[in-house]
């Protein structure tokens, strides 16, 4: 079986160097080839995110933000650790473990500005990416 983390890692890695062409596509192939299904039922991929939690020494979240269909946005999050399956997280709960998350889960994205202005690692290390199926 696939080590999630180091693959997780190393994805980091490169869009942390600035290759970040693929990141969006490796992180949901990554997720595929642990046995995530990504939602398809109520919504469309628009935006993929790689994040480090403050609040542990070593570990990823990966989000998937939605637009569903009824107009809103949602992203469901995993948590990536050494050693360990990767634990999925909706409706929120993510929060309760990692205060920093709070009101990620429902926040409202301005796509545009996520594709037109570089985004560079921030205070809390986070890369956001469009998605486009390829």
């Amino acid at each position: 079986m696939k080590n999630a983390f180091s693959d997780t890692k190393s994805i980091w890695e490169h869009a942390i160097q600035e290759d970040r062409k693929n990141m969006a596509q490796e992180v949901v192939n990554l997720l595929l080839d642990h046995g995530i299904r990504i939602r398809q039922d109520d919504g469309q991929l628009r935006q993929v995110t790689l994040s480090k939690p403050s609040t542990i020494d070593s570990g990823f979240v990966v989000g998937l933000r939605y637009d569903k269909d009824d107009g809103t946005q949602t992203e469901d999050l995993f948590r990536v650790e050494s050693g360990q399956s990767i634990k999925p997280y909706y409706k929120g709960a993510l929060q309760r473990e990692f205060p920093e998350y709070r009101g990620t889960h429902k926040q409202q994205v301005v796509y545009e500005m996520v594709a037109t202005e570089p985004s560079p690692t921030t205070s809390v290390n986070t890369i956001s990416i469009p998605y486009k199926k390829t």
